[in-house]
Parts: structure tokens; C-alpha cells; sequence
């Protein structure tokens, strides 16, 4: 039975180098290390049932770490009796050529066994390794601090990181380093207990937090007293380039090189107040801070913005696109078709445009200016239209007949939605009709007029009830106060 690190289920060529496939790459009959590891690896698991493959790996480690010393210190010995003279060294001519060989192709054995061990160790360290990083069975637990949650961090990489709090570079082959995995800082683990900035997970996850909507004033350096906004180090313009400002265009201030390392963001009040996206420089935390709440509906864009809408014809379209949405959510809620085939997936990106018009994200605004938004929104909507008015029978019996047009034109035979165009919807019974029919009839809904005629008879028959029921109470209570008295006997009387 072939072991999982064994050569031919190990690793691939690429890991080992050419002048040791030699001796690594043979056949389980030839390689006698893989045997010896196969047969390492059977017994820890017989005495260890419960082992992991962690575990197994170790043994096997331990294995050819004792084996490779017991060969190292036997080349030493055997180097010594080389290097000594022997006594009947000159009177042994006639010894056989075969004796004179034997130590020679021991030698050599030795060696390449040796090698063969050196090879595995280097097989075995990498597959274990691989084990810790696909399983998470590092012996390293996860670090919190100032909110931060580190995670330790592969050594494998395209690039070196800098630690956010030293600021210097992480060799991640010679360096163990942690990640925030909630805001993504990046520091030495031994860095990570003197990180000084909160974690930006920390300060977005708070009730009261919202996103600043008011472009920001530039700070002076004599209102920051000269100093770093976050660090407190000294900053100013004429020092070293250590110290040189640099402006935050979130918030207005200035920050040491260290803090801000000129990343650049769509600043959601410019978005908000310009629909300008372009990206600004801004700080470590508020670029971890943005990042964090990148996707979230935070943003509100209502009456308030009214002129902007106006202006903006992307954001008009998107604005009427969300309210139709908000519409046929309704139909969708009500078909079992649509339920079944599961239509709403559609908006799985912005899954809140089914619950609100007027709140965005910061992503959105900046793919609104983009012009990506926009042409998504048109493709998912011709789907949800397309299910409404031709696919869904259920859907289609939801519509409307305009009920001002003339009878027998052909504008009141087709069938209307809320969102067909030049519709108007009534704000009461939401009934549909067409706008220009709509306005010509100073948006009078027929519909709420007949509910309000129907009503009329009913509320005047009630009140006659109960005026009715009013007088036959007040006639029962006076005939029972006036009722005649019965006569009484009185003696004497002739009548008796």
C-alpha cells in the first residue's frame, strides 16, 4: 500500500531539484526510504488510532531526522579510519580487488541514502505545512486587539506586505505575520499588541454610525497643533519627508506619512452632492473604514436631492427603474411561478432595492456615474417585465384596462401595468390608466368614485337604523312609566 507521502503520491517534480531525482524519484521497490516511512507511518497508526495526518507526518519526520544522524556520524567515523594509516597496509598487495571495493561502494550507498533522507524531510515539512494552511490546524490561535481579530498568514506569496505598525516590510518567508480578517490590517505578529488604531469593523458595526455626507473643511496644521490627526506624531511642510502632511479627503484632516499612505476612495459626499466619484486620497482607517461599508445601503437619496435628480438623467431612470421594482415585487410575491423559479435572485446584488427607493450603497453611486449600473438595472428589469406581461399567466391576469378611454378604441383593450410607460397609477385603489386619459379627466379615479357611490346608500340606511332603533327604545321606556295602575279593591264599593 502507497502512503500519501510517499514519492508517487508526494509532491510533483517541480519541487525537487533535477540532480536529486535521481535518487528521489524510484520505484517503491527500489526506494528503500519509502518503504522504511511506509512501514514508520502503519505502526504510529496502529499504536494511535486517532491520529491526525499532522501527527503521521511527525513520526515520519522523527523517522529520518534519526536515520540522517546515524549516517552523518558514520561518515565522520569512516572518514577518520580513512584518513589514519593502517599498519599492514604495504604488505596486503595480493588482497582481493573485491575487499579493497567494499568500503568505497558503501560510501557511496550511504550517500545516497543520505540524500534520499534529506529529500523526504524537505517532502514532509511542505506537505505538512500545506495540511496546517488548507485545514486551519495552525498552532496559532487567533489574536484580538483594539478590536483587530489577526489571523495568521501564509508564507507563500507574490509580494512582501508592510506592517501597519512598525512600517516595515514582512518577509514572509523568514517572518510570521497576521491580517485583521475584519478590516484587513497587516502587521508582524509580534506587532499585533502594540497596534494603536481601531479596528474599522469595530466603529462601522455601531448604531449610531453613518456615513459623513457633508463635504469636509481642510484642516490647518495650527488647528491640529502641528501634529499627526491619529499618531500624534509632529507633521509640518518644511521638514523631512517623514513628516511631510497629507490631507484626508473624507474627513479634512492631515496625517504623517505612516498613517496615510496616499490610498485613494470615492468620497461618499461628493458622490452624494456632485454624483462625482473620482477617487480622492484619503487615510489607512478611513480606506479600511470605506472598504468595510463599501456595499452597504447607507446612503439615501430622496426629495431632499430632488434637483439633483432632476438634473441627472441616469439617476432619474434609476430612480423610476427601483419604484417598478418596488411594484412588481408585489406581483412576484403573489406567483407561485415566480416563487419557484426564484426571479428575485436576479437582484441579488442590491437585494434592498426590493425593500426601499431612495437607499444606495456606496458601490452603487459609484457604478451609477460609471454608467455599469444603469445597464444592469435595464437587463433585469426587461426579465421581470417579460415574466409579468408575457410568460406568467398568473401575472398577466393582474392587469388593467384603462376605464376612461372611449369604448371601442383600441388603447382600451390593451392591457396596462404600473410600470407600462406613460401610465399614471392611483394613489387609493392603485387601479392603472393611461396618463393622458388620467389627466384629461383631472385625475378622477372612476373606480374610487363608484366605491364612494356604493357607500353613500349604505351609510344612509345605517343611520336611519339607528335613528329607527333610538325611537323604539325611548317609546318602550315611556309606555313603561305611564303604564295604568291596577284597581284596587274598596270595600263598599257597588261595583263589588
Amino acid at each position: 500500500m502507497s502512503s500519501y507521502c510517499s514519492s508517487e503520491g508526494g509532491f510533483s517534480d517541480s519541487f525537487i531539484s533535477s540532480p536529486r531525482k535521481s535518487s528521489f524519484l524510484k520505484g517503491e521497490d527500489d526506494n528503500v526510504v519509502d518503504r522504511e516511512i511506509n512501514d514508520v507511518i502503519e505502526t504510529f497508526r496502529r499504536q494511535n488510532p486517532s491520529s491526525s495526518k499532522i501527527a503521521e507526518i511527525d513520526a515520519a519526520l522523527d523517522h529520518c531526522r534519526r536515520e540522517l544522524k546515524e549516517l552523518l556520524q558514520t561518515e565522520a567515523e569512516q572518514s577518520e579510519e580513512d584518513g589514519s594509516p593502517s599498519v599492514d597496509e604495504e604488505n596486503n598487495d595480493s588482497e582481493d580487488v573485491v575487499t579493497k571495493l567494499r568500503p568505497f561502494l558503501m560510501r557511496k550507498r550511504n550517500k545516497e541514502k543520505k540524500q534520499m533522507y534529506f529529500d523526504k524531510i524537505v517532502q514532509l515539512g511542505l506537505e505538512r505545512q500545506n495540511l496546517e494552511e488548507n485545514e486551519g490546524l495552525s498552532s496559532d490561535k487567533l489574536i484580538r486587539s483594539m478590536g483587530h481579530e489577526f489571523e495568521i498568514q501564509p508564507m507563500r506569496g507574490r509580494h512582501n506586505p508592510c506592517c501597519e505598525v512598525c512600517m516595515h516590510t514582512i518577509w514572509r518567508l523568514v517572518q510570521t505575520w497576521r491580517r485583521c480578517r475584519v478590516c484587513g490590517l497587516r502587521a508582524h505578529d509580534k506587532c499585533t499588541e502594540s497596534t494603536r488604531r481601531l479596528c474599522s469593523g469595530v466603529i462601522a458595526s455601531r448604531v449610531e454610525f453613518a456615513v459623513a455626507t457633508s463635504i469636509s473643511e481642510e484642516q490647518s496644521l495650527a488647528d491640529q497643533d502641528y501634529k499627526c490627526a491619529e499618531c500624534s506624531s509632529p507633521i509640518c511642510y518644511d521638514g523631512p519627508a517623514d513628516q511631510e502632511p497629507r490631507l484626508c479627503d473624507y474627513s479634512g484632516e492631515l496625517y504623517c506619512p505612516n498613517c496615510h499612505w496616499m490610498d485613494t476612495w470615492s468620497i461618499p459626499a461628493r458622490v452624494i452632492h456632485n454624483l462625482d466619484a473620482a477617487p480622492r486620497p484619503v487615510c489607512r482607517a478611513v480606506k479600511h473604514l470605506l472598504a468595510i461599508v463599501d456595499r452597504r445601503p447607507l446612503i439615501t437619496i430622496d426629495e431632499s436631492h430632488a434637483s439633483l435628480i432632476k438634473f441627472h438623467k441616469e439617476l432619474r431612470r434609476v430612480s423610476e427603474l427601483r419604484r417598478h421594482f418596488l411594484v412588481m415585487k408585489c406581483y412576484f410575491i403573489s406567483c407561485r411561478n415566480a416563487r419557484k423559479i426564484r426571479i428575485l435572485q436576479y437582484l441579488n446584488q442590491h437585494s434592498h432595492f426590493v425593500d426601499s427607493a431612495t437607499s444606495y450603497s456606496l458601490k452603487e453611486l459609484r457604478d451609477l456615474c460609471n454608467g455599469t449600473l444603469l445597464s444592469e438595472l435595464e437587463q433585469i428589469f426587461v426579465v421581470f417585465r417579460k415574466h409579468i406581461e408575457e410568460e406568467c399567466e398568473t401575472c398577466k391576469g393582474n392587469g388593467f384596462f384603462c376605464e376612461l378611454c372611449e369604448k371601442g378604441s383600441p388603447e382600451g383593450e390593451k392591457v396596462l401595468y404600473p410600470f407600462t410607460e406613460d401610465t399614471r397609477m392611483c394613489k387609493d385603489c392603485l387601479a392603472v390608466f393611461h396618463r393622458r386619459c388620467f389627466e384629461k379627466r383631472s385625475m378622477q379615479c372612476p373606480r374610487c368614485e363608484r366605491r364612494k357611490r356604493r357607500s353613500v346608500p349604505l351609510e344612509a340606511t345605517n343611520e336611519e337604523s339607528v335613528v329607527q332603533e333610538k325611537i323604539d327604545q325611548t317609546e318602550a321606556t315611556d309606555s313603561a312609566g305611564t303604564a295604568p295602575l291596577e284597581p284596587k279593591q274598596i270595600e263598599g264599593d257597588p261595583a263589588l
